[in-house]
């Protein structure tokens, strides 16, 4: 399960588009009001004109217009046009405009690509340890619109590899898939009150593919199967480790995506739901089932503050020690040492409030407060906890990347105060 943590983190933080809601101006704040535009024309589509993309593909562009000649455009569109294309997160700015064309239009579509190809380091650290990688990161490969992910991460509890390969629109169609492939070994710890009660050296490989269909573009179904081979070994600190073995099953999936995507935060809702169950006959020497919910809000405040909710439930059956969940050092669990607090069901929630400090040129500056709360079982303990925090970000314009973070959170347990500092997307 933490392969899918680092998973869920690049699918997140993959290409947001620079649009800073601090950087518009507003009148009556020592800027000019901009005159306004002109209004578009509306009627029938007779050509659709694409400039700017120097690597998209037209057929992407057009593909997320969800319009095409012949169709009608009513004065409402332009500005949901727009919309679409910045939810791509390919490009930095969009232009859509109309003349006259016949006895038509022409939607003149403008568009300036970010730089999708990023080398991206990473370092975490929290109450002792530390993790520093690179991941290599294409988000528009070809110029489709595809996703390739590959890369490293090795620190004082071990090292994973990692790649991902995301499709989006199979040859054009409405189907889209998903490959993961991980290779991991790292030191295992689960502590109470800082005091590692049991351990294990963990050696796995997984590997996962998905075959979905955008039923909706906005909601993504579908069936896939996975492999997870676990050898593990018996740490310094453990007594023995988990027997050998392999789980071969089925997974079954749902994602709901209905944000828009702004410079430092995405307003609207997401969420995910996923289950996956090991099969006998697919030659499984144990019985696993897990599920994973997930579900996030934003709403804005103020017009540039950003207040989010979000929840996450997980649930897993089969070897205690091998499927854990492990949480800490994220979100909905920061206030414990990162991968310490295992659960069999967990159940998080956090409440954020996030602030923009200063905007120059190149990155935007916030400041944010949260509170993280859970309620976590492990066969028979169960740990239940409120834990705030506040920290600062800095996100680069250019990449739209959360390039440094620094946080403080109280530890639940003790009281302490932790700090937090990540580089890359690794918060």
């Amino acid at each position: 399960m933490r392969n899918t943590s680092i998973i869920l983190v690049v699918l997140h933080v993959v290409g947001l588009p620079a649009l800073a809601l601090a950087q518009e101006p507003k009148p009556g704040l020592g800027v000019e009001a901009a005159a306004p535009e002109p209004q578009p024309l509306t009627g029938r589509i007779e050509r659709i004109e694409i400039q700017g993309n120097t690597r998209t593909k037209d057929s992407v562009i057009i593909g997320a217009l969800r319009m095409a000649p012949g169709d009608s455009l009513t004065a409402g569109d332009v500005a949901e046009l727009k919309r679409r294309l910045l939810n791509l997160k390919l490009f930095t700015s969009v232009e859509v405009s109309t003349r006259t064309e016949g006895t038509g239009i022409a939607l003149q579509v403008a568009v300036e690509e970010r730089w999708t190809l990023l080398p991206l380091p990473i370092f975490t650290s929290s109450n002792g340890q530390w993790q520093a990688g690179l991941f290599a990161v294409e988000s528009n490969l070809f110029g489709l619109n595809k996703t390739l992910v590959l890369g490293g991460l090795g620190g004082n509890r071990g090292g994973t590899l990692f790649s991902m390969y995301r499709d989006a629109s199979i040859l054009g169609s409405h189907w889209t898939g998903l490959v993961l492939i991980g290779a991991s070994k790292t030191d295992r710890e689960r502590r109470v009150k800082d005091v590692v009660v049991d351990g294990y050296t963990d050696r796995r490989f997984d590997i996962a593919g998905t075959l979905g269909y955008q039923l909706t573009p906005e909601l993504n179904v579908g069936l896939g199967l996975f492999s997870v081979t676990n050898r593990p070994l018996v740490s310094t600190v453990g007594a023995q480790a988990p027997q050998r073995g392999a789980v071969h099953g089925v997974t079954v999936m749902a994602e709901y995506l209905a944000q828009d995507f702004h410079f430092y935060f995405n307003e609207g809702l997401v969420a995910r739901a996923s289950y996956r169950e090991g099969v006998r006959g697919l030659g499984s020497s144990r019985d696993l089932q897990q599920l994973s919910l997930f579900a996030s809000y934003t709403l804005p405040v103020l017009g540039t503050h950003a207040l989010t909710l979000t929840a996450t439930h997980g649930l897993s059956r089969g070897d205690p020690f091998l499927d854990a969940q492990l949480l800490g050092g994220v979100m909905g669990s920061r206030g414990f040492t990162s991968a310490s607090l295992w659960a069999e069901t967990a159940s998080t929630a956090t409440l954020e409030y996030q602030v923009p400090l200063w905007s120059p040129r190149l990155a935007t500056f916030t400041a944010h407060a949260f509170v993280d709360f859970g309620r976590v079982k492990w066969r028979d303990s169960v740990t239940r906890y409120a834990t705030p925090g506040a920290g600062f970000r800095v996100y680069i314009r250019d990449v739209a990347i959360p390039a440094l973070g620094f946080e403080v959170v109280r530890d639940p347990e003790s009281g302490d105060l932790l700090p937090v500092v990540a580089v890359g997307f690794g918060f």
